[in-house]
């Protein structure tokens, strides 16, 4: 057994049954944690809730957990119907392991735990209202899992055999409360995109794609979109960033309004980051807001623009000056789409990995160095795992700062002077990934200019990685007159002033502010 199992869901959930069962699969262990706190408190639940309430209970539910979580050895674990309110146990359990939801509806929970005398909180009232208030007072904190799996009307061998087939592959969570979504990572995933039409997508689907994705992948997501028995408005843009423009978000609008959708519908981008953002702002403002579903199919809109809700389009100003937050339903990236990226494209998304994994860590650089070489040969285990720790580090941050009104500027390391340097050539001739690229070179300069006297060892230890990658390293080939005046239009500036993300070692970045003079006095040391 690889990974630690949670089973959380409301009493009569099947939660403890259906852990013997994973177990047995597993050959693992299985624990009840409320058996393991019964047993050594010498009370049971009722009792402890009677003496000692229901915030003593809750403390010492707590305390129960974190001393099973320090054990080394992996179990499948029923968890208490309370057990994942608190928000630190809660975190704790999503990084430990997997996080799965047993649902039922409230009429079968009643059934099942009618007449149990040993569950405290069914002494509130009527146990159909108890159970309904339960369900709608925890739906945010139950919904924040890898996965809910329904349990009506099944047998406990078809669920465990769910719950094993997610954690065989777990999808990465963003964590919003009852909006949360999942990133699903790996091979194959537009194949299952039917099952995931039918279960988040109603109605009519306007699939938004362009002329370089239409084939195959597109058309393969449409195919999957009819025969989950959605009617399906094609729409086919140009590509280029320097077509991600509002006549574009009219293009969507106009096609959706043609078919005469309505707020049921849903909007579907099949394709990389232009496709992905332009989608999710005619979504985001579609009938003031319909459903919304990714298909990355580019390295850089996996690990980037199709995670966090962030859509919108570019201006004569700058880029991605108007747009709106509007997080999606499902995310699926298909790493069998990378096998049709032209090169070039595909190392552009290496650089927002480098970037994550400096946001990251030691580990996570390290790691990168070590896969570099896979990575630019396309391996799929190191193209899925170096996603993976992408999309994770980002869902993490976009959980605590969804509207990036603190943390979540961290992202934009490199972005600063990468978006100036694409501004200046008018998005041609430098792709989003290789600007970034050299807008961390420039956050080093940067950085040294703020005296940090590691600067200089950290910026040539990400050239030498981004050029083992494939990307651009001169930045001084970049910089013309007036590029960095292109500065004065980021969207991230206060004041005058511009929050610039100052780089120190790996997994330490701060915010600083800085005028654009400031930043062109550091370009001008070396």
């Amino acid at each position: 057994m690889e990974r630690w199992i949670f089973l959380s869901g409301m009493m009569g959930s099947g939660k403890s049954t259906v852990a013997v069962e994973v177990a047995r699969r597993l050959d693992a262990e299985a624990i009840d944690l409320d058996a393991r706190l019964v047993a050594r408190i010498g009370k049971s639940i009722a009792e402890i809730f009677r003496d000692e309430g229901e915030v003593a209970f809750r403390q010492l539910e707590a305390e129960e957990l974190e001393r099973l979580l320090d054990e080394d050895a992996p179990k499948v674990v029923a968890l208490g119907g309370g057990t994942v309110l608190r928000s630190e146990s809660r975190a704790r359990l999503l990084r430990r392991g997997v996080l799965v939801t047993l649902t039922a509806p409230a009429a079968e929970l009643v059934r099942r735990v009618a007449g149990n005398a040993e569950r405290p909180l069914l002494a509130r009232g009527e146990t159909v209202r108890v159970i309904e208030g339960l369900l709608a007072e925890r739906a945010s904190v139950y919904a924040e899992c890898h996965a809910a799996i329904a349990t009506a009307g099944r047998s406990v061998e078809a669920i465990a055999a769910d719950v094993l087939s997610v954690a065989a592959r777990p999808p990465v969570p963003v964590c919003l409360g009852a909006r949360t979504y999942r990133v699903e990572i790996g091979g194959g995933l537009l194949g299952e995109l039917r099952a995931h039409v039918a279960a988040y997508l109603s109605a009519k689907v306007v699939m938004v794609t362009d002329e370089h994705v239409l084939s195959p992948w597109g058309e393969r997501a449409e195919a999957e979109v009819r025969a989950a028995g959605r009617e399906v408005v094609r729409v086919v843009l140009t590509p280029g960033e320097e077509h991600k423009r509002i006549g574009a978000v009219e293009q969507i609008w106009d096609a959706a309004l043609q078919a005469q959708v309505d707020r049921d519908a849903a909007v579907l981008a099949v394709g990389g980051g232009v496709v992905g953002d332009l989608a999710g702002f005619a979504a985001a403002t579609l009938l003031r807001g319909v459903r919304f579903a990714q298909c990355p199919t580019s390295l850089l809109a996996m690990v980037d623009a199709s995670v966090g809700g962030k859509t919108g389009f570019d201006r004569d100003q700058g880029k991605n000056l108007v747009g709106a937050f509007h997080q999606p339903e499902v995310v699926l990236c298909d790493v069998e789409t990378l096998t049709t990226l032209p090169d070039a494209e595909l190392a552009a998304g290496l650089a927002e990995v480098v970037k994550s994994a400096w946001l990251d860590g030691e580990e996570a650089v390290a790691a990168l160095e070590r896969d570099a070489d896979a990575l630019s040969r396309r391996d799929p285990t190191a193209l899925e795992a170096a996603i993976r720790r992408s999309v994770s580090l980002k869902a993490q941050i976009v959980a605590e700062d969804e509207r990036e009104s603190g943390r979540r500027a961290v992202l934009n390391l490199g972005h600063t002077v990468g978006h100036a340097i694409e501004a200046a050539r008018e998005y041609r001739g430098i792709r989003h990934g290789e600007a970034v690229a050299l807008g961390m070179i420039a956050a080093f300069r940067v950085s040294a200019s703020q005296g940090d006297a590691e600067a200089a060892a950290h910026e040539e230890r990400v050239r030498a990685l981004l050029a083992r990658l494939g990307l651009p390293t001169d930045l001084g080939a970049w910089i013309e007159e007036g590029t960095l005046d292109w500065m004065a239009h980021d969207k991230k500036r206060r004041g005058g002033k511009v929050r610039f993300v100052v780089p120190g070692r790996p997994g330490q970045v701060e915010l600083v502010p800085l005028s654009v003079a400031d930043i062109r006095r550091a370009m001008e040391r070396r």
